[in-house]
């Protein structure tokens, strides 16, 4: 691994999702919660429940990304298809109820990181600080809100899939993000958890790249620039080499 040197940039970019802050989790419960606020749905083992909820999501996302669905239609479609798959119908009132309860206790699971905004609003005095998420507009908003990191991140610094109209780890909404900030690929550093959306995406145009491998994955293609588990073992990595 090279030496990171933070003056090599004037931006700094992020994933959101389990990377600056544990995303997995928080959704995990939020099913888990949901599955116990409806009759209809606690018999269903919830891991069981959650894998097939994952599944769906995954296999309608590129409807959603592309505008074939608005989230609203999304998430109705999501959870009609993971209750087929456990041979359950519901009424639409019901539906829309459980759809409502589940991004409450998602939402509701995301709370401020006292470390982490210290340490982002350090970064925020000597760097342009960014964030590109796959993800909707109020969603993202809100969880930047949640997480108390407003002040870091105003909403002209949150770069937004479903605002933009495509995608990580499509080139254009890096090319997007680069023209906003007003900045060079080979001044920008960005960091993030999914090796394929936000690694490839970003190195496709050139920019150095942070992967955050919680799990200790082996790299599939390219090797990113630096490798750490999580976002706040960039201060170790700042001091070392600083």
């Amino acid at each position: 691994m090279k030496p990171l040197t933070l003056e090599h940039y004037d931006v700094l970019l992020f994933d959101l999702d389990d990377t600056l802050f544990n995303h997995s989790e928080a959704y995990e419960r939020g099913v888990w919660d949901t599955l116990q606020q409806f009759p209809e749905l606690k018999a269903i083992a919830p891991n069981v429940f959650y894998k097939t909820f994952l599944k769906h999501n995954h296999l309608l996302w590129d409807r959603f990304s592309s505008k074939l669905l608005n989230f609203h239609e999304f998430s109705l479609k999501r959870l009609e298809n993971t209750l087929k798959e456990f041979s359950i119908t519901v009424e639409k009132e019901v539906s829309l109820a459980i759809v409502k309860a589940f991004q409450c206790s998602y939402l509701d699971r995301i709370q401020p990181q006292q470390e982490m905004n210290e340490f982002l609003s350090e970064l925020s005095e000597s760097f342009k600080l960014g964030i590109v998420t796959n993800g909707t507009v109020f969603n993202a908003y809100e969880k930047v809100h949640r997480l108390g990191l407003s002040p870091t991140f105003p909403e002209n610094s949150v770069i937004i899939s479903e605002k933009v109209g495509c995608s990580k780890p499509d080139t254009e909404i890096f090319k997007h993000t680069l023209n906003v900030f007003e900045c060079s690929p080979d001044r920008t550093l960005f960091i993030g958890d999914n090796y394929f959306t936000d690694i490839v995406g970003a190195k496709s145009l050139g920019l150095d790249t942070i992967w955050i491998n919680k799990f200790g994955y082996e790299c599939p293609q390219e090797q990113p620039d630096y490798t750490l588990n999580c976002l706040l073992d960039l201060k170790e990595l700042i001091m070392k080499v600083g």
